[in-house]
């Protein structure tokens, strides 16, 4: 059937179902014929269901298939965005192995620099104990064969013998050192040097001062210059200056002064060659300039 330029085109089970139609049909008539009564015309059904198998076709006016337009499901856009989801977690996880990664490279550096930290401590403790007590040991008098009279000799810088109560104070400050309680030791270092600025005990805890400057936190290597420089300035003959003078080496190598660096440790070469801070100065130069 043709209407408007719109064909309507049913299939092949239609055209089954409207010759059955017509078969039947004919054998009304045929039996009316016999029997001699007029043949009544059967009600035909012009509504027929469409063969669920052949569905109306609809054409264009050039009798061509209307296009068809693909439009993706819902379940397409799920099943992309899941995929999506899926990338993320994964890159995340890389990420996060990753972080852990650089934290346990971060953690392994950081021990090493403690590690290294309480070797050079350990070293310069070693090396207090052994000095201890001769380096700082104020000189019998010895008496002037002219007049008889005990004359006192040079003694190195301002030191004096030792007080009341210094020794005690001096060994609680340096188990502090030794107990790694740097911060107490700090404090209880200056607090033996307000009492006994000139006590026996004292080029030792200038020294100890500026080495424990170097390894609280946050560091403070001026303040170990500075603990140094004054140990060379007043005590220039105390057996603690070699060791002063290689820390102020380091000092001003990690201050970015390479050259004054160099300087201080050539001196403790030059000046006190068959020390052990002239091995050290030694080995830092070789190392490190």
């Amino acid at each position: 059937m043709r209407a408007a330029g719109l064909t309507l085109v049913v299939g092949p089970a239609s055209f089954g179902l409207l010759a059955q139609d017509y078969i039947d049909v004919e054998a009304e008539r045929e039996r009316a014929r016999q029997s001699g009564g007029s043949v009544e015309q059967p009600q035909v059904s012009t509504q027929r269901p469409l063969a669920p198998s052949e569905g109306a076709r609809s054409y264009g006016l050039d009798r061509q298939p209307a296009e068809t337009v693909y439009r993706p499901l819902a379940t397409d856009a799920n099943q992309g965005s899941q995929q999506n989801v899926g990338d993320l977690f994964v890159q995340v996880q890389e990420l996060q192995q990753e972080v852990m990664r650089l934290n346990g490279v971060v953690e392994q550096q950081a021990n090493d620099i403690r590690v290294l930290k309480e070797q050079s401590l350990e070293r310069y403790m070693d090396l207090d104990r052994r000095l201890a007590g001769g380096s700082a040991r104020v000189p019998a008098p010895v008496r002037d064969a002219g007049s008889g009279q005990a004359n006192t000799p040079p003694s190195n810088g301002r030191v004096s013998a030792e007080q009341p109560g210094e020794g005690d104070a001096y060994r609680a400050a340096y188990a502090l050192v030794r107990s790694q309680e740097f911060d107490e030791a700090v404090t209880s270092f200056k607090q033996f040097l307000d009492r006994y600025p000139d006590g026996r005990y004292a080029p030792n805890a200038h020294y100890w001062l500026g080495e424990l400057y170097l390894v609280v936190k946050p560091a403070a290597p001026e303040l170990a210059r500075q603990s140094f420089t004054l140990l060379l300035d007043e005590y220039p003959q105390n057996a603690k200056v070699p060791d002063a003078m290689y820390k102020l080496g380091q000092v001003h190598y990690v201050k970015g002064n390479r050259d004054k660096a160099r300087e201080y440790l050539d001196r403790v070469i030059r000046e006190h060659g068959d020390s052990a801070a002239a091995n050290l100065a030694r080995e830092f130069i070789d190392q490190n300039l």
